[in-house]
């Protein structure tokens, strides 16, 4: 291969050590487990056999899993998106029978104890590349409405957890609850800013816009989807190597996992430079009352300070400046003082506002009298 190091080895090992340590239920892979790319230079089809050699230790665990295309599994490859559906009928895959990416399905013990897990297709690279990519399906949002109504009519009350690849352009902007967003500084190192940026980052991180995340430049409609119907708690995704943060953002908890492989490499990528942290895996764990909690797990256990509790309760905190400004007593102030500017500007401009010169009128009228 082109890049030292290239391969699933990596991602193999951490896998391996994360059964171990962690000793999931169910895995959930949230794209680029292939790389389309050498399989296109080299003319190969056994794209199955590289799957299989990745999930073989699930699968000697027997641990369920199921998987999210990436941009990069079919990218150039010999074979179609189409064709990796295939994946859905391997050993262990809890979504076999699954005739497209984007489906539903419950897992738990019972209908009162269970989670409802969303898997969406987030798109392949666009041949436009002011796009980059080309999102979620409309199909895919629609269905998703019709799926929710229904369930809504059932009254289920199952947590949901939706995954995929490429973020929603909602993941950007946001201020991180817990972990990192360490892409624009890749971004720099690769040159891929504009010269504003590159120059003065201060000023970019003055205004908060160093927070962002590789989405697609189309708006699919899905995010504001989630907010209609509530009933998502948090999304999971992958694609930016750089990222691994928890955002929150109008009730519903956005989240990176956490890059375990150098496929595809950053030195295949471009010149991004070292990763921020360690290699790893997001690790989830639903507990009661709707609340989920999610960490980063590393080869020497759980990372420190990772740890967040989701919970569809929650709410943020308001900053100083905000408490201040909304706080009833400066309401009451303000709506005060443009009180008296209104009548300071009525009793000084009175007179101009009638278009009447009032003098000269009661001399006439005198003089008339």
């Amino acid at each position: 291969m082109k890049a030292k190091g290239y391969g699933n080895q990596m991602a193999e090992k951490y896998l391996k050590v994360m059964i171990e340590k962690v000793k999931p239920d169910l895995c959930i892979l949230t794209g680029d487990i292939l790389d389309g790319r050498p399989f296109g230079e080299y003319k190969r089809l056994d794209w199955k056999e590289t799957f299989l050699s990745f999930i073989d230790p699930l699968i000697k665990n027997k641990i369920y899993w199921s998987y999210t295309p990436g941009n990069h599994d079919d990218d150039g490859s010999p074979y179609t998106r189409k064709d990796l559906l295939a994946i859905y009928g391997l050993p262990y895959c809890f979504s076999k029978g699954a005739k497209k990416w984007d489906h539903t399905v419950t897992v738990g013990p019972n209908p009162f104890e269970c989670v409802r897990l969303w898997l969406f297709d987030s798109g392949e690279n666009s041949p436009d590349p002011k796009l980059k990519y080309t999102s979620f399906s409309l199909d895919a949002v629609h269905e998703y409405k019709l799926i929710s109504k229904k369930l809504r009519e059932q009254k289920e009350k199952a947590v949901g957890l939706a995954f995929f690849h490429i973020p929603l352009p909602e993941y950007s902007y946001n201020k991180p609850m817990v972990g990192t967003l360490g892409l624009f500084d890749a971004a720099r190192r690769k040159g891929n800013v504009p010269a504003v940026a590159k120059w003065c980052p201060w000023l970019v991180r003055l205004f908060g816009f160093q927070r962002v995340s590789g989405s697609s430049n189309l708006q699919s409609g899905l995010y504001e989807a989630f907010l209609w119907e509530r009933n998502i708690l948090a999304t999971f995704c992958g694609h930016d190597h750089y990222n691994d943060a928890v955002m929150h953002l109008y009730g519903l908890y956005m989240c990176y996992g956490r890059v375990c492989s150098n496929t595809p490499p950053v030195t295949w990528e471009g010149a991004g430079g070292p990763l921020p942290f360690d290699l790893g895996a997001r690790v989830i764990e639903v507990r009661g009352a709707g609340k989920v909690a999610t960490w980063i797990e590393g080869e020497d256990g759980p990372e420190k300070n990772s740890l967040i509790v989701m919970s569809p309760e929650y709410i943020p905190p308001t900053s100083t400046v905000r408490k201040i400004l909304c706080h009833p007593w400066t309401v009451k102030i303000v709506n005060l003082i443009i009180v008296f500017m209104i009548l300071a500007y009525l009793l000084y401009y009175g007179d101009d506002l009638t278009g009447v010169d009032w003098d000269d009128d009661s001399e006439g009228l005198i003089r008339e009298s």
